[in-house]
């Protein structure tokens, strides 16, 4: 009867520490990761309609909660060609992370008008993978047809004027190129360039993405 009873209590205890084992199965913390991984891709993916969890509607007071106040900070910058200032947000100030935000409204800070990255080694990317460093020959292959865009060495230079109805027509996210050379004279000055002309050919890979944006104005042709 004592051997009966002892092998019982030798079994409940091997069911429940299977039980045990059961409670917290592995994929649970697989699920946690593969979670944690898919938050930090979004965080910096730039859509049509956001920039990673902003989105025009944001506000001063959101971004400090979601990014934190030593992240988040009011400056005033030259405008283009410093004619006059303006009024900007900074989060992740002075980083590679550096992303700038333009405000509709510059007294309340409620409503998004243009998010922009002015750093090559930002990490923000699109979903076509185009981010700081893609190259002007890869932006083409993406696009599909010829892109035009301003000479360098101006306060315009380098600014996409168009797709000429290639994929990244009707984008709201914007690009400014940067020419890793200046041998080259004839890439720069205030005019129009596009892909197909030969000086601009013979440099695709050595011109490249160094600013990203998202408008969220509407453009009239």
């Amino acid at each position: 009867m004592k051997k009966a009873l002892l092998f019982i209590s030798v079994a409940v205890l091997l069911c429940s520490c299977n039980d045990e084992k059961k409670a917290t199965p592995a994929s649970e913390t697989t699920n946690v990761t593969a979670g944690t991984e898919a938050i930090a891709k979004d965080s910096l993916l730039i859509t049509d309609s956001s920039w990673g969890v902003i989105t025009e509607k944001t506000g001063f007071d959101e971004l400090v909660k979601i990014f934190g106040t030593a992240n988040v900070k009011d400056e005033t910058i030259c405008g283009p060609e410093c004619i006059d200032s303006i009024r900007i947000t900074k989060v992740f100030p002075d980083s590679p992370k550096e992303i700038i935000i333009h405000w509709k409204d510059n007294l309340y800070h409620k409503s998004i008008r243009l998010i922009e990255s002015i750093h090559s080694a930002s990490p923000y990317f699109t979903s076509y993978g185009i981010k700081g460093k893609t190259t002007l020959k890869e932006l083409l292959a993406i696009n599909g047809q010829k892109i035009s865009f301003m000479g360098f060495g101006w306060d315009y230079g380098g600014y996409i004027q168009s797709y000429n109805k290639g994929k990244l027509t009707n984008s709201k996210i914007r690009y400014r190129l940067e020419c890793a050379i200046n041998e080259n004279k004839s890439l720069f000055g205030d005019y129009e360039l596009d892909t197909t002309m030969p000086d601009v050919e013979a440099e695709l890979d050595n011109i490249f993405v160094n600013q990203l944006s998202l408008s969220f104005i509407i453009e009239t042709p």
